[in-house]
């Protein structure tokens, strides 16, 4: 049956939503589905092969979803949803709209009845913004219904992977949710649609500005020398400074009283949009242009998923940190699968007592030139549900190589999962072992190097996701003193864990390892269990932070986990919050789940 563009999106909201809330709120009660028609004799007749209910004892209810998959990592398949009417004392066909604002409605009773003050209920703006992402997501997946080549080809090149997230981030119940930018502004401006649009630019009296590097050349240089190469006979004065601005972020700038006293001043000049075309990427600030030798990464006015995206002060600086101190370890050339997208320069401009102007801008390195871009996909794009009748990216790499190597399907998954492990997972534990460095390599951030259909090289990206362990602090002091300057790069280890807990695992590895089994390529128990091989391999070898770490990973009840559900019902805004602290909860460990599972056969087995 064909479905529209609305009914596609009102199941993918419905998908993140009711997994968010399993995981983050109300487990359920599950049931084997033959038990559960058994027991309640539904008029409707189920397919799944499970059934969870869910109570609402603020509103004496009661809900009930059919699973058509059930993943042991990641996000349950879902199917019909059912309310139990006390009239007919039945079960009857619920929407899935009105489900979700009552889930809404009972966490907000819940949390008035717990008198919860310093994370209060924000139910409305919750029920705005999954309406708003439901509808955003709807446009998205109207314009883009038979782009099926650029949506899903493992030949794609690195835009088209990062304008093909129609669904967004895949545990976020508002993952489409962009206040701020109106409806007319996303054909330009957001990924989905493909808009490409020219920066805008200010003249800045240079004494204004501030700018970092790493390299030879100066940040201000690099952005003149970008935009001279359109616009050769452009001329700038001496005493001035040309910063480039998303245009989104301008049209707020010029509203700002700072800035507008300094153009009164003739300290600013608004010159407007020139130069090249750039397109923007998955988290929509970072912009890229194929010829250009280096990205921008933005300050916007939008709310994007939980948080307004300002680039901060501390953030511009640590790009260009990291990018030193990752050129000193020389850990790339040791591990040379893996790589980092640097971040080592950036501009802004500095007004009395303003922290941030506004103007601070992020110059990415772009290892994905016109030529040097095909197959390259962040992980979010590789792992993504497809729209109806149509294969994921992952299970279309699978059947291509499967079919190319005349090998069968499983033989295939497991060679390109153990690559999978080799470049990311590996590497990102090691880092953190050996130097005390753990990143936020969340599915968004990680691309790979796919040219070949198999992993050949990992990507990171993202100057906010840097975690410096203070236990590493003395040596990693000497060897780079400068970072004495950036006390905000590091943490403790306790919080560290708990943040590269989910990242690595709950975020990455895990909707790898959920895709594999959805797709019916490789079962989620045996990738598990090899990941259980390798990080007991890993614990044995390592000797620091990373061999703890490891040791919380295996051993472990239950697993730190961003609950991203209610980090927008209390409206915390993370990238504002002290030490980007979103909400967390815990959530029961999957490798110890199968360990105590293949503990039971083996017993069972021996009784016999």
């Amino acid at each position: 049956m064909h479905q529209s563009a609305k009914q596609i999106a009102e199941n993918a909201t419905f998908q993140a939503f009711i997994n968010s809330y399993l995981k983050e709120v109300d487990g359920g009660h599950w049931m084997e589905k033959s038990q559960w028609m058994q027991e309640q004799h539904p008029t409707i007749t189920l397919s799944g092969e499970s059934v969870v209910e869910m109570e609402l004892p603020g509103q004496s209810a009661k809900f009930a979803v059919e699973v058509m998959y059930r993943s042991r990592t990641g996000r349950h398949r879902l199917g019909c949803a059912l309310k139990y009417c006390d009239q007919s004392r039945g079960w009857i066909p619920q929407d899935r709209l009105p489900m979700m604002i009552a889930l809404i409605h009972e966490l907000h009773l819940m949390a008035t009845s717990n008198g919860c003050h310093e994370l209060a209920s924000h139910y409305d703006e919750l029920v705005l913004r999954l309406i708003e992402s439901y509808q955003t997501m709807a446009s998205y997946i109207e314009a883009r219904m038979n782009d099926e080549k650029s949506l899903y080809s493992e030949n794609s090149t690195f835009l088209e992977a990062e304008q093909s997230l129609l669904f967004g981030h895949w545990l976020h119940p508002t993952p489409k949710s962009r206040q701020g930018m109106a409806g007319w502004q996303h054909p330009s401006y957001a990924p989905e649609l493909k808009g490409r649009f020219q920066l805008h630019y200010f003249q800045l009296d240079r004494e204004m500005v501030m700018e970092g590097s790493n390299g030879l050349k100066r940040a201000s240089d690099i952005t003149l020398h970008a935009l001279t190469k359109r616009l050769p006979h452009l001329t700038v004065p001496k005493h001035a400074c040309l910063i480039p601005i998303h245009p989104l972020q301008a049209q707020w700038l010029l509203q700002q009283d700072h800035v507008k006293e300094a153009m009164e001043k003739n300290l600013i000049k608004d010159l407007g949009p020139m130069g090249a075309y750039y397109s923007a990427t998955s988290s929509i600030r970072t912009v890229y242009q194929p010829e250009e030798e280096w990205m921008y990464k933005f300050s916007v006015p939008v709310k994007i998923t939980n948080s307004l995206r300002t680039n901060r002060l501390h953030e511009l600086r640590a790009g260009t940190e990291i990018a030193n101190l990752m050129d000193k370890l020389r850990f790339t050339e040791k591990y040379p699968r893996f790589r980092m997208i640097e971040d080592p320069a950036y501009l802004t401009a500095q007004f009395p007592g303003e922290k941030e102007s506004g103007f601070e801008v992020i110059i990415r390195s772009n290892p994905f030139p016109e030529g040097k871009d095909k197959g390259i996909s962040n992980l979010a794009a590789l792992v993504q549900d497809p729209l109806p009748n149509e294969r994921s990216r992952l299970s279309r790499t699978m059947e291509r190589l499967a079919k190319s190597e005349r090998r069968n399907l499983v033989d295939v998954s497991r060679d390109w999962f153990e690559k999978y492990w080799k470049c990311s997972i590996e590497p990102l534990i090691r880092l953190y072992d050996e130097h005390g460095i753990a990143l936020e390599a969340h599915q968004q951030n990680s691309v790979l190097d796919l040219t070949t259909g198999y992993p050949e090289a990992y990507y990171y990206r993202d100057n906010q996701g840097y975690y410096l362990s203070n236990s590493y602090r003395d040596t990693l002091h000497g060897l780079l003193p400068s970072l004495k300057e950036c006390p905000e790069l590091f943490y403790e280890d306790a919080l560290i864990q708990e943040r590269f807990t989910y990242y690595l695992f709950m975020n990455q590895l895990f909707s790898v390892i959920c895709r594999f089994g959805q797709d019916d390529l490789m079962s989620e128990d045996r990738l598990l269990a090899w990941c259980r091989q390798q990080l007991t391999r890993l614990e044995m070898e390592l000797t620091r932070q990373g061999k703890t770490f490891i040791r919380h990973i295996l051993h472990s009840e239950k697993l730190s986990y961003k609950a991203n559900l209610l980090t927008r019902f209390h409206d915390v805004d993370e990238l504002m919050a002290k030490n980007e602290q979103a909400v967390y909860t815990y959530i029961p460990n999957p490798f110890t789940l199968v360990k105590e599972e293949e503990n039971y056969a083996e017993a069972a087995t021996a009784a016999v």
